[in-house]
């Protein structure tokens, strides 16, 4: 979400070459799906914590750089932007005090309702062997540790997965409730 908000924010705010140089980047990593190049990039460089977050990272950060630099567009043609810069604020404040806080409520929404999601992909990752590696605690590698073990017993997959669905399933109600409360279209329509 870091990386996505800076890249929006550079390449809204600037426009032009920076704006363009911005997409055609986004574009290039979008144009993999996220498992093939999470699959590659991980067969280069090896499974470890580290690579996995760097490629879930990656993987990820078009998508928020393209909400950021859209809202970013949006808010830098409102009135009170233009007052700013009239009153000789410069250009870092005006991203630090009025464009970021005016951004970031969608940024949050996408990451609550991203996270069951990025959860799946980091224990589909470590279950085939490409992510986290044992001793380092990962619902994949139990899953795939308890998969040694089906003829005897189905409780450590079932355990697992029953955990796995629980804690998806929470991040996803947990990502509706915040979009209800943070979203300003959808205030006052709680309660229909």
């Amino acid at each position: 979400m870091i990386s996505g908000l800076t890249l929006g924010l550079i390449a809204g705010y600037a426009g032009g070459r920076i704006d363009d140089i911005t997409l055609v980047f986004l574009d290039s990593i979008q144009a993999f799906p996220a498992v093939i190049l999470a699959l590659a990039i991980l067969a280069l460089l090896g499974p470890s914590l580290t690579n996995v977050v760097l490629v879930i990272g990656l993987t990820w950060t078009p998508g928020y750089a393209r909400i950021a630099r859209a809202q970013v567009l949006r808010t830098k043609q409102e009135p009170y932007i233009e007052v700013e810069r009239s009153l000789g604020a410069n250009q870092l404040r005006i991203l630090a005090s009025h464009i970021l806080p005016n951004i970031i409520a969608p940024l949050l929404i996408l990451a609550a309702m991203d996270l069951p999601v990025v959860i799946t992909f980091e224990a589909g990752l470590s279950f085939l062997g490409l992510g986290v590696r044992p001793p380092t605690p990962s619902w994949g590698v139990i899953l795939a540790e308890g998969f040694n073990f089906i003829r005897q017993t189905p409780w450590p997959i079932t355990w697992a997965g029953l955990t796995l669905i629980i804690t998806t399933l929470g991040f996803t109600l947990f990502g509706e409730t915040l979009r209800d409360v943070l979203d300003p279209a959808l205030s006052g329509t709680r309660g229909i």
